[in-house]
């Protein structure tokens, strides 16, 4: 197959960046991702926006750093310098080191914080066996002393840990098991995990324990063995009938299966049980709206707690469900009902008026948040609105007065924004042009590197994208989105196809259940012509985001198959997605067709 020229999903590659950078916490490598993966409830309307400032463990996202005296005290003020110039592992060893050196407990819990912050999980271990050593009845220290020897593939001591963790539990509601199936996440070895699972059981006589069961469901769902995870969540949910956790993890599993009224059986217990709890209504009302009854599945959020963000939800689900009327009752509420907090009243009027398109009054809204803490993200969404309005010139000097003066965040944000508004305008360019200011200003900036690099691609600038890519992975060798980035961009846009997998492959063992690395995992195999593996990738990927680029991808590939048929079938779906889509364009006229 030859290279030819595409637009490239400029906005796919740069959300799974900005999501990756967000994270200022390691998260769990072996967390369930999103689309059909039971850990993930339906996704309901009304969800919040993800942050969009970035960075490394922040030093003020710490607890205080304890005093010490003498040797133990200049290891921890070493730790602390490393720390502020962002040489987190070099800090985590100084603190490991004054841990071993003290008989305080705060220091050990705080080489345990840095180390976990700074992805140093053997350090982590250590420093939290310390904790527990010094702080035996401490539970938090056992969850992280447990969870850090799992990261690690250390079984038997995690083993002994979670035992630990039971014992000091046992006087509490089913003998602490609740706790136990959040720290296998971190597990990677589903044997190993299972076989911990018999031994604790054992050693506690809690084979007929409900959160036992649960968690040695959570494990196998986590191995694809849906139906015998199910089968034990549904064990579960008969010892612990007034569970709710167990009755929503039991939906989700059936949803997994495909079994709707399975789902909606488990999802109303859990409502009956909880109809205050935000995360369950949610996945329950969009079960029934999906279902076809969208008046219960309103009735639903109703008995939620009415504070501004319920009443968003409530608005946007109401939206979506053709209700328009009661959204726009709701949302013109918003000026008379006395809530107590002003700011969040504010700030989620601001989003229910997005949500209607009442993007005039949304501004407005915003400019009421200056001076509080969600000014930022008030502005940049001012000035996105501004944009689609068609006042990009606008949208631009509000952001350039932000910028003069501003906090250092407030002018890397303002930067990107305005840099997006102006490559979704099609003044790809200027978009460059701003990026290059950006870097004179914050040079090495990774966020602003990785997004001149994807506008590089649209101008076919492929040389200075591989560049900027380069230049981020030569700092942050494990960026995934990155990684992703300069493999697609090789995939599609040269010839060097053996090198864009084997970044697309280190990506996806980072970020196994990223939407966009699946999508690239596809198209390099499409590339090379495993047509039977691209669609097999391709469609993992769209049950995790439906997106319309990855359905043109697909569809192409069925195509390539001779199936022009399913082919049109799935591009006629990626139209009701995104018929804008400029990848979905592109591929749809190179192919001639129409719909």
């Amino acid at each position: 197959m030859t290279s030819r020229p595409r637009k490239p999903r400029l906005i796919l590659l740069l959300l799974s960046f900005l999501v990756a950078a967000c994270a200022s916490a390691p998260a769990d490598p072996q967390q369930d991702g999103p689309g059909n993966s039971p850990e993930t409830a339906p996704a309901a309307a009304g969800s919040d926006p993800a942050p969009t400032a970035a960075g490394t463990p922040a030093e003020d996202s710490l607890p205080p750093a304890p005093d010490a005296s003498d040797e133990v005290a200049y290891k921890v003020w070493s730790a602390e310098v490393f720390g502020q110039e962002g040489q987190w592992e070099k800090a985590a060893a100084e603190y490991l080191a004054a841990a071993l050196m003290s008989d305080d407990p705060d220091i050990a819990k705080r080489a345990t914080e840095v180390a976990v912050s700074a992805q140093a999980w053997p350090v982590a271990a250590m420093a939290a066996d310390r904790w527990t050593v010094l702080a035996p009845d401490d539970l938090e220290a056992r969850e992280t002393a447990a969870r850090a020897l799992l990261v690690g593939g250390d079984y038997v001591r995690a083993e002994l840990q979670m035992l630990a963790l039971l014992e000091r539990l046992e006087e509490t509601p089913w003998g602490g098991w609740a706790r136990i199936p959040p720290l296998l996440a971190s597990a990677r070895n589903v044997e190993r995990t299972l076989e911990v699972l018999d031994h604790l059981e054992t050693e506690r006589d809690d084979e007929n324990n409900p959160y036992a069961r649960y968690a040695r469901s959570r494990v196998l769902a986590r191995a694809s063995e849906f139906e015998e995870a199910y089968e034990l969540a549904r064990q579960a949910v008969e010892l612990g009938p007034n569970e709710a956790e167990l009755h929503t993890w039991a939906a989700r599993l059936s949803l997994t299966q495909r079994n709707r009224s399975q789902a909606a059986y488990h999802y109303r217990a859990a409502w009956r049980l909880d109809p205050t709890d935000r995360d369950r209504a949610l996945a329950f009302a969009e079960l029934l709206r999906q279902a076809g009854e969208p008046e219960e599945a309103m009735d639903v959020l109703a008995s939620l707690p009415d504070t501004p963000e319920n009443r968003f939800t409530r608005i946007a689900f109401a939206t979506e469900s053709g209700r328009r009327p009661m959204a726009e009752d709701l949302y013109r509420d918003f000026d008379t009902v006395p809530y107590p907090d002003q700011e969040e009243r504010d700030f989620q009027a601001a989003r229910s008026a997005e949500v209607l398109d009442f993007k005039e009054e949304a501004i407005a809204w915003y400019a009421r948040l200056e001076g509080t803490r969600r000014e930022l993200i008030s502005l940049l969404r001012r000035a996105y609105l501004l944009s689609e309005l068609d006042r990009v010139d606008e949208a631009r000097q509000l952001l350039r007065l932000a910028r003069n003066g501003g906090a250092a965040a407030v002018q890397l944000e303002s930067l990107l924004v305005e840099a997006q508004i102006l490559s979704e305008a099609g003044r790809e360019p200027e978009a460059f042009g701003v990026l290059a200011e950006g870097l004179e200003q914050f040079p090495g900036d990774g966020r602003l590197l990785y997004t001149r690099a994807l506008v590089a691609v649209q101008l076919d600038r492929i040389d200075q994208a591989e560049a900027d890519l380069r230049e981020v992975l030569a700092k942050e060798p494990r960026n995934a989105a990155a990684l992703n980035a300069l493999g697609y961009t090789l995939a599609d846009r040269t010839d060097r196809y053996d090198e864009a997998e084997d970044l697309i492959r280190r990506a996806y063992q980072l970020e196994p259940e990223d939407a966009a690395i699946i999508d690239s995992m596809g198209w390099v195999a499409y590339r090379q012509g495993r047509l039977e593996e691209a669609e097999r990738y391709l469609r993992q990927a769209l049950l995790r985001q439906r997106n319309a680029e990855i359905a043109a991808h697909l569809g192409e590939v069925l195509w390539a198959q001779g199936r022009q048929d399913d082919a049109r079938r799935v591009w006629n779906e990626a139209v009701r997605m995104d018929p804008a889509d400029p990848v979905l364009r592109e591929t749809l006229d190179r192919f001639g067709v129409e719909f």
